[in-house]
């Protein structure tokens, strides 16, 4: 006869081998989305970088979903009346046409509305098998991850369904609240920190990336029909939708204009975030100070470049590159370039 006292272990161990399998899927998942965020989370503790994995690869496979990289390998068909009923939602919403055609586009909502799905059954303590959803749900236990902003990632990504066409400033912040800001309260709460204004700092650390975002991909966007600067912004220096396409317009004094305009705002956003990093626990400072200072590179990179952020990629010139691959962090030049516009 078999003890119970060993049935149990064996039990404990299958528990714990699922768990550390479901983590090794978000590494490597991670890893290859990002080996740039990937580098920078290997400084944080083992539980902490594990966390971070798990929270990374959800907003990965969100992102990849949308821009129609990746959907589950399962049936979603029980699914389909519910995706129906959000598309109507969405179409008033948004007043426009899906940015994809059909069946891409109920795909893509059936797909988030899973994700949706496994977030409520992390919340209730359902039984969860896939191992991203089952490694996020032991992060946000151990972590107290409120899931609220993780639905309110994956409203934001919706938004991206559908053709961009942002008015003002307070349109775009709202969008990076939801695609970046989210995030941010998340990581915090895996961070650590003894002082409530980290959480208002992360909201700024959010924007401010994703604002940085918005100028990197600006050609990939604008190929899947999405706009994401302030369009009654871009009006105000004689610039339409439609300029972002003219090969000549990073020469036009009106979008350096709007350019300095935009980066103001920008600057603005990073100012108040920068103050997030001193408040963080020790332990957990360097790996977002990391991603911090390759972001600032990106932003010297636009100012270097006078504005032209539409005739190519933004990205790191080489030395900075290595810089961030040796782990090196150098105060920003930043503050050097903001009348240089």
């Amino acid at each position: 006869m078999v003890s119970i006292f060993l049935l149990n272990e064996e039990k404990t161990q299958t528990i714990a081998q699922r768990l550390e399998s479901a983590y090794q899927e978000c590494e490597i998942i991670s890893k290859n989305a990002s080996s740039s965020f990937y580098r920078s989370f290997r400084h944080l503790p083992s539980v902490k970088r594990k966390a971070v994995n798990a929270l990374y690869a959800f907003c990965r496979r969100v992102d990849d979903i949308v821009d129609g990289d990746w959907l589950p390998n399962i049936d979603l068909s029980f699914l389909n009346e519910e995706a129906e009923r959000r598309i109507e939602e969405l179409s008033v919403i948004h007043d426009t046409e899906p940015a994809n055609k059909e069946p891409g586009h109920t795909n893509r909502v059936k797909a988030l509305l899973w994700f949706r799905m496994n977030l409520d059954k992390i919340e209730t303590g359902e039984q969860i098998d896939e191992p991203i959803f089952l490694a996020l749900a032991d992060s946000v236990n151990r972590f107290a991850i409120d899931l609220v902003h993780l639905r309110d990632l994956v409203s934001g990504m919706e938004d991206d369904l559908y053709k961009i066409n942002y008015q003002n400033f307070e349109d775009l912040r709202q969008y990076c609240y939801r695609a970046a800001s989210t995030v941010g309260l998340c990581l915090v709460e895996i961070y650590g920190y003894d002082d409530p204004n980290a959480r208002r700092h992360a909201v700024e650390m959010g924007k401010y990336l994703q604002m940085v975002n918005v100028l990197r991909d600006i050609q990939e966007d604008l190929d899947r029909g999405r706009v994401y600067l302030p369009l009654e912004e871009m009006a105000k220096f004689g610039i339409s939708k439609i300029d972002l396409h003219d090969e000549k317009l990073p020469q036009t004094e009106g979008w350096q204009e709007f350019m300095r305009h935009y980066l103001d705002h920008v600057l603005a956003h990073r100012k108040n975030a920068i103050g997030l990093l001193s408040l963080l626990d020790k332990d957990s400072r360097y790996s977002p100070s990391l991603m911090c200072a390759a972001y600032d590179a990106i932003l010297e990179e636009a100012m270097r470049r006078n504005g032209d952020v539409l005739t190519r990629r933004l990205k790191m010139g080489l030395y900075r590159k290595l810089q961030f691959a040796l782990g090196m962090i150098r105060k920003p030049r930043i503050n050097l370039f903001s009348g240089n516009l």
